[in-house]
């Protein structure tokens, strides 16, 4: 083995021992993922979907392979020539991960596709969560997104509240629903919920999924121009987006100064949308500059790499000392494109500003197939650094321990290095 080969390996082998935060989830919980029966193509739900859309499946291929009242046999054999097409993306490569390593099997294929799920289905029972996550994957904290309130958890779960709630207000359902009939109602709205989620130790941060319905071009809007758009709501309107946006966007600068002045911060959706067809340049994450630059005393966790604009939201982590960027889901979206990201991200910002992994599903098995391509992604680039002499091999284990588990714990105080 060449000498650069055996440095990545030493260093990934580093990377297992780290203790990790996974800083991005949407897991179920425990007790409803067990009562569902498993087989091998549950293991390409959730992302997988949009790339096996993008190769041509049609609904009625989904139906049929999510229909596990027919057999296992038939549906495989409609679905094993979609997987052939999609097996060398990052998606199913996450997949793959866990039947090579979790279930211990070479591939899965025509002649493991039963095996594979009767030992996915033997793994299913009370503990699963601990087991892949803690012993498996070694994750020590989980960042959940979504799921507030919707337990039970583990304890080491830890939160993100879903701003949407508060500052989504487009018709007299939602106003109904906030018990609000004034502009000055809605501010009181999102105060208390500030409150409440400050004071709730499981609440670590409040996340911002607009870029999937609007661009994140946030503005600071009058009181007049937002309590006009209230007065069309309250004479029995229900909005589109686009003319409900001057309230929504006073209502999220109200949300994000409250956040800043508690010590929560905000997490912001960038970059590619899941699924297939969405308006990416909603997601462009320069659109933020406008928010990032009137609340300097706000921390705010960029999601995705801004993928496909891993330079641009490079230049707002070193731009802004408030902002931070994170690499959920980007190692499987494109794991060329995020050891690319990361390399050059560690030229241009404070490596203390860098988030390493977030799973970001809701499949727990997958969480080890991402956490894994992430490690082989940040072992690459560390070990590339070191070979190029710019860092030193200290350097290098720094770096590794600060983006798995000193970055995000420091960011969201969760006491743990």
């Amino acid at each position: 083995m060449e000498a650069g080969n055996q440095l990545e390996r030493d260093l990934f082998e580093e990377l297992l021992t780290i203790p990790t935060v996974d800083a991005h989830e949407h897991l179920p919980p425990e007790t409803e993922r067990l009562k569902t029966p498993a087989d091998c193509l549950d293991l390409f739900s959730c992302y997988c979907r949009g790339d096996l859309v993008s190769a041509g499946a049609s609904g009625e291929d989904f139906a049929c392979w999510q229909d596990k009242s027919q057999p296992l046999s038939e549906r495989w054999q409609r679905f094993a020539p979609f997987l052939s097409a999609i097996r060398t993306g990052g998606y199913a490569q996450a997949a793959l991960l866990v039947v090579r390593d979790l279930l211990e099997l070479p591939d899965l294929d025509d002649d493991t596709y039963q095996e594979a799920s009767e030992r996915l289905q033997q793994l299913r029972k009370p503990g699963y969560y601990d087991w892949v996550l803690r012993e498996t994957c070694n994750i020590v904290s989980c960042i959940q997104c979504w799921q507030y309130g919707n337990g039970p958890f583990p304890d080491y779960f830890c939160h993100l509240a879903p701003g949407k709630e508060v500052v989504d207000v487009f018709s007299p359902a939602d106003l109904a629903r906030l018990k609000a009939e004034s502009l000055t109602d809605l501010v009181a709205r999102v105060e208390e919920a500030v409150t409440r989620w400050r004071a709730d130790p499981a609440v670590v941060g409040i996340k911002s999924t607009h870029a999937y319905a609007r661009p994140i071009d946030f503005h600071r809007t009058s009181p007049e121009d937002a309590a006009a758009v209230l007065a069309r709501i309250l004479a029995g309107e229900t909005l589109s987006l686009a003319a409900g946006q001057p309230l929504q966007d006073y209502l999220v600068y109200e949300l994000v100064d409250r956040a800043a002045t508690c010590g929560l911060p905000i997490v912001i959706h960038t970059g590619l949308q899941a699924g297939n067809g969405n308006r990416i340049r909603n997601a462009d994450p320069l659109l933020l500059q406008e928010l990032l630059e009137n609340f300097p005393n706000c921390q705010f966790d960029l999601f995705h790499a801004g993928m496909p604009w891993v330079r641009e939201i490079g230049v707002l982590g070193k731009y802004f000392p408030n902002v931070y960027l994170n690499l959920a889901w980007s190692h499987i979206i494109n794991p060329a494109q995020a050891r690319s990201a990361l390399s050059e991200w560690l030229d241009m910002m404070p490596n203390t500003k860098i988030f390493g992994f977030g799973g970001d599903y809701s499949v727990v098995e997958k969480v080890y197939g991402h956490l894994t391509i992430a490690r082989q992604n940040i072992a690459a680039v560390l070990a590339d650094k070191v070979t190029r002499g710019a860092f030193n091999r200290s350097d290098a284990s720094m770096v590794a321990r600060r983006l798995l588990l000193e970055n995000p714990d420091r960011f969201y105080q969760l006491g743990l290095a």
